[in-house]
């Protein structure tokens, strides 16, 4: 038995290329693990070879491929207090990342962006910037759709980061809010470091 991948060379020849090959040994059914290259979605079959009968083809499947896309892709439709999403970086517990980050001294900071319902989760390093202030401290939420809140950090601090990975309900809008919850005076900055939607946009 084999599997095989319909693949294009860089002329935009298609051909069926072999993938994985296997043994059925009397089996009505055959597992192959396969990494996908391919954006969106790839097509598939397999041919079983009987000994002295030939072959028999399967008729091809399509597989939607789903993949980590930064935040910095999808611009932002909206903000409120000072944020950068894209050709952005942001410090957080000492690790530089690719991220959303904020600045000046404001008690909210916002973006939207447009995922489109092509995205089914989001992922990222929360935290506050390590330019904020000792004593400092805000929290972050994570709102679909505008109102409906899918997650909301607890209390972040300097020297902390907390990893987020949610499951997403494909929304069309996603809302990233921080509110600063420091005592007068003290300065913080959230940010979200390497902050990726898993999305696919096949047909």
């Amino acid at each position: 038995m084999k599997l095989l991948k319909r693949t294009t060379d860089i002329y935009g020849h298609a051909a069926w290329t072999v993938v994985r090959s296997g043994t059925a040994n009397g089996s009505r059914t055959k597992n192959f693990r396969v990494v996908a290259t391919d954006e969106d979605q790839e097509l598939y079959r397999a041919v079983v070879a009987y000994r002295g009968l030939g072959s028999v083809r399967s008729t091809v499947a399509q597989v939607q491929v789903w993949r980590w896309i930064p935040l910095a892709d999808f611009p932002k439709y909206y903000s409120a207090g000072s944020v950068l999403t894209q050709y952005t970086s942001v410090s957080i517990n000492g690790t530089m990342y690719p991220g959303w980050t904020t600045y000046g001294d404001t008690p909210s900071w916002e973006t939207r962006h447009t995922p489109g319902r092509n995205c089914k989760a989001f992922r990222g390093e929360l935290g506050v910037q390590d330019g904020s202030d000792d004593g400092s401290s805000a929290t972050i939420e994570l709102l679909t759709d505008e109102t409906s809140s899918a997650y909301v950090s607890g209390p972040l601090t300097p020297g902390m980061v907390e990893h987020v990975e949610i499951p997403l309900d494909l929304p069309y809008r996603f809302t990233i809010l921080a509110r600063s919850t420091s005592p007068d005076g003290i300065h913080v900055y959230p940010g979200i470091g390497a902050p990726e939607f898993l999305c696919s946009y096949a047909s």
